[in-house]
């Protein structure tokens, strides 16, 4: 996918009816704005099955989820079975608590079905938040909407 594709991916977020999931949205973003942070990305092509993010590691790096399916889940006591605690798909990004609080990843993340992933490191994060002070203040709340969502449904899983 090129980055017009991938742009589209996040576009169509903002036309869907307001839903409970945890979609990246940014209703006042056009194109070009979207460009101006992809553009800082790495695209990262994966495979069925593999591990993008492994519990303990760590990484400040936010991915984007332009295409693919995702599920995130720990690791059980006996160190072999992997609980899926969530499912994440295009729209959406992967890694925002480690992005936003510096420490080591909490859970891991593997891919159900191939996809690609937006990497954004910390450190091109913050060139963007200098060259953009604005887009960076409306991505860095619609990513507190999606930690704030995904909060909301762990705490209704605990009370079950």
């Amino acid at each position: 996918m090129d980055r017009a594709g991938h742009i589209a991916v996040f576009l169509e977020q903002e036309g869907s009816a307001p839903r409970a999931d945890d979609v990246l949205r940014l209703p006042g973003w056009t194109v070009s704005d979207w460009d101006n942070l992809l553009r800082r990305t790495r695209t990262l092509p994966v495979r069925a099955s593999e591990v993008v993010i492994q519990r303990g590691a760590m990484d400040r790096t936010i991915s984007f989820v332009a295409a693919g399916l995702f599920e995130v889940g720990i690791t059980q006591v006996d160190g072999v079975s992997i609980s899926p605690l969530a499912r994440i798909g295009p729209g959406s990004v992967i890694g925002e608590q480690s992005f936003f609080d510096g420490l080591p990843r909490s859970a891991n993340v593997w891919a159900v079905a191939g996809g690609e992933l937006l990497a954004l490191d910390f450190d091109d994060f913050a060139r963007f938040g200098r060259d953009e002070p604005a887009l960076a203040r409306d991505l860095l709340f619609a990513l507190g909407r999606v930690l704030s969502s995904r909060l909301r449904n762990t705490t209704f899983r605990v009370r079950r």
